[in-house]
């Protein structure tokens, strides 16, 4: 043992009494001292343990145990400073931890925390402090002997996170856990704090859900590499998660014209039953509004007019003061015409009749031209040609195709009419030719006739 003499031994005779090992402090001169600490049996403090001490009556002045923890009050008469002396703990079990502390040159308290395990040496310990438990393993009482100072983890779940919703995934930290003279080995979590570990890990940090909103003590435990254990319980408040109101209907016109009010129905309701304020982003021609905050279910009626013809598109949404719903629009088409997804005509003077075209990809703006048959013809590109044939009354949209010229048949024309004057003036002739055939072979018989008229009348003289 040390070359100094002894100033102390101190028998701490627990139920469990057996295996020995020793603690050793420095004593300073001419101060009182408090030694206060824990013992932990099984990284468990305890308080139902019978504690024993002895030493010399000139050394020390009292000892109190109360609630697990020692008092042991030293003395000094100044002729021991700087010496040491051992404090033999007896108790079945292999120890896993044991202190030595330096005595400060002021009086203070100092904390002394020590802690056993109830499994292992079987030695029956040595009571007088002088003998053979002296932590070379081999005395007649010593069973483990020495065992060199390990200090407990300390746990630590601050960094981890404190509220949340239900069914959402909450972060747990043990990250900032310490085991100041070795590792620590494994995290546990009792996540209901009913001392069941529920999830354990070698990593110091998981996520888990709750399904209920509640507060929550959770329990962080760590064990270090030589089985000593320490406890954080941190409160986690979980919270039923606000959900939003649902996306507004809109009812009201579609349709209409310029410099006239028209009036549109909207409504939310909220499945939390919040109060519900509804807030239009957008007329279509940047005017806004929002409403006050309306029972749940409770509809509004807003109106509105609009001063250029064109196609016009509400948003809205509603707003429980926690969250916002999806956001609902409603196309309004104001002396306009939607033309198949393309674009839209546009009466500028409402009287009717569509003056231009508005093409939704490019928002360029072109003249239209109205045909006898009430179709529309579109220039879409802005090339000042014509793209499209639109008819308005099957919304059926065509492509646009240059009309066939008609073909020149006048040569045609003239050469029939000089054909068809040569047929009439050559029958003409023809006729003509017959007729003087028919009167000259009259004329012949009626000739004849009388010839033989005359060769008769002489033959009867």
């Amino acid at each position: 043992m040390n070359r100094n003499r002894v100033l102390s031994v101190v028998i701490i005779s627990v139920i469990l009494a057996s295996a020995s090992v020793a603690i050793v402090p420095t004593i300073k001169a001419d101060a009182q001292h408090t030694v206060v600490g824990t013992l932990y049996i099984d990284g468990e403090p305890t308080d139902d343990v019978t504690v024993t001490l002895s030493f010399p009556s000139e050394d020390y002045t009292d000892l109190t145990q109360d609630g697990g923890k020692y008092y042991i009050n030293l003395k000094s008469d100044g002729k021991h400073e700087g010496e040491t002396g051992t404090f033999i703990l007896s108790i079945s079990g292999t120890i896993e931890d044991n202190t030595t502390y330096i005595v400060p040159e002021e009086e203070s308290v100092e904390m002394i925390d020590i802690h056993v395990a109830t499994t292992g040496g079987d030695g029956d310990g040595d009571s007088d402090g002088d003998g053979d438990g002296d932590g070379d393993g081999d005395g007649d009482g010593g069973g483990g002997g020495y065992t060199p100072s390990n200090q407990p983890p300390v746990a630590d779940a601050s960094e981890s996170q404190t509220s949340g919703y239900v069914d959402e995934s909450i972060d747990f930290d043990g990250s900032k856990s310490d085991d100041p003279d070795g590792t620590i080995d494994l995290y546990e979590w009792d996540w209901d704090n009913d001392g069941t570990y529920d999830y354990n890990s070698t990593s110091s940090t998981t996520i888990h859900t709750f399904n209920a909103a509640d507060t929550y003590s959770v329990t962080l435990r760590v064990t270090d590499n030589q089985g000593a254990t320490d406890k954080d319980t941190i409160e986690v408040i979980i919270s039923k998660a606000n959900l939003p109101p649902t996306e507004p209907t809109i009812d009201g016109t579609s349709e209409g014209t310029k410099d006239t009010e028209y009036t549109y129905t909207i409504q939310s309701t909220d499945p939390d039953n919040d109060t519900i304020q509804y807030i239009i982003d957008n007329w279509g021609d940047d005017e806004t509004t929002e409403t006050e905050f309306l029972p749940n279910g409770t509809a509004t009626m807003q109106t509105h007019s609009w001063m250029s013809a064109g196609k016009y598109t509400i948003s809205v949404k509603a707003y429980d003061n926690q969250t916002v719903s999806g956001t609902t629009e409603y196309i309004v088409l104001i002396d306009a015409h939607l033309v198949d997804g393309i674009g839209y005509l546009i009466d500028d003077d409402a009287d009717g009749t569509y003056d231009s075209f508005h093409n939704d990809t490019s928002g360029q703006e072109t003249d239209v031209e109205k045909q006898d048959d009430g179709t529309y013809l579109l220039d879409d590109d802005g090339d000042d040609s014509w793209d499209w044939i639109y008819d308005i009354e099957t919304d059926t949209l065509t492509a646009y195709s240059e009309p066939t010229p008609e073909p020149d048949n006048t040569a045609l024309i003239v050469l029939a009419i000089i054909v068809i004057l040569f047929l009439i003036v050559l029958g003409y002739l023809v006729k003509r030719n017959n007729d003087k055939k028919k009167a000259q072979k009259k004329a012949d018989e009626k000739k004849s006739q009388s010839k033989k008229k005359s060769t008769s009348k002489k033959s009867k003289k």
